[in-house]
């Protein structure tokens, strides 16, 4: 497959960009009106990958682990599907806690052992892997969506994300952004003080499964792609993180360049059978792109 450039294609993809570890690591004291300074790493091979056991472990149990990733970021793996990412991020005078895994029990103490400020838990999107383990809070925050249906049983508080509403911390806010393509309800949190930001599945981990149509996610790359320019987000950390996924603007921009040429029909993926009702599937680029053919509109 002819890949074409950002350029021609009118749409900008950064550059150069500091490595992952260098923008974690370099995160802004929330105390902090100063940016992370902008370092290109030597080894440029590597600058999208970080290895997780350099990172304190701050909790080890049955059902997930969870890493320091700075004195304000923690990334827990569940066990139940593939290193399934929950994260809280701090403030000065609260926290969130986005997505809650498929099973992790008393999963509200174990944030409590982590963190002592009061915690917002917020979703990505509603699928089992993402909100499997929310009856632990008394309260969450979902993207409201048409054939979205709130969790099973759920007898909790269930507010709604606005996009664009600002989580505000205390010294760090946290933008939701919707962003459709995977599930209906999906939603990107930005941290553009920090330049990273929470994207659940919505850009795939590498392995993107669409529920919506492809004129659908279309739109939301385009505007992620405006996004991450204009706010200089340098990495989505997607819903299963293991160090070596981080979502870059070119991974954005690749798997645009996939769905607008199924959706011309230029490209057509190979028959395959990925589950939820996905029946072909483009590899390309590091990343596989998974659609029915019913969604190619």
């Amino acid at each position: 497959m002819k890949r074409m450039g950002a350029a021609a294609a009118g749409i900008a993809v950064l550059g150069e960009v500091p490595g992952l570890a260098e923008v974690l690591q370099n995160s802004v004291n929330v105390n902090s009106d100063q940016s992370p300074v902008r370092q290109q790493p030597v080894d440029e091979s590597k600058i999208l990958t970080i290895k997780m056991p350099d990172y304190p472990l701050v909790y080890e149990g049955p059902d997930v682990v969870f890493h320091k990733i700075n004195d304000h970021l923690w990334i827990g793996n569940g066990h139940q599907m593939y290193n399934e990412s929950v994260y809280i991020v701090e403030g000065n005078d609260k926290a969130l806690l986005i997505d809650t895994g498929t099973r992790i029990d008393h999963l509200d103490e174990i944030v409590a052992g982590i963190t002592k400020k009061p915690v917002t838990c917020l979703l990505t999107h509603l699928h089992g892997d993402h909100a499997g383990s929310v009856q632990w809070f008394k309260e969450i925050w979902i993207m409201k969506a048409d054939g979205v249906n709130p969790p099973r049983n759920y007898q909790g508080k269930i507010n709604y994300i606005q996009n664009h509403q600002i989580f505000d911390l205390g010294g760090r806010k946290i933008e939701a952004l919707y962003t459709p393509g995977h599930t209906a309800d999906s939603v990107t949190f930005l941290d553009e003080q920090n330049h990273i930001a929470i994207s659940g599945d919505a850009f795939g981990s590498t392995n993107l499964l669409m529920t919506c149509t492809l004129s659908t996610f279309i739109n939301t790359a385009k505007e992620m792609l405006n996004v991450m320019n204009t706010k200089q987000i340098y990495y989505m950390l997607p819903g299963h993180f293991d160090g070596e996924n981080a979502e870059t603007s070119k991974r954005v921009f690749d798997l645009l360049t996939i769905a607008e040429g199924v959706l011309a029909g230029k490209i057509e993926g190979e028959k395959s059978s990925s589950g939820m009702g996905l029946n072909r599937r483009v590899t390309w680029q590091g990343v596989r792109f998974n659609y029915n053919d019913s969604l190619v509109r």
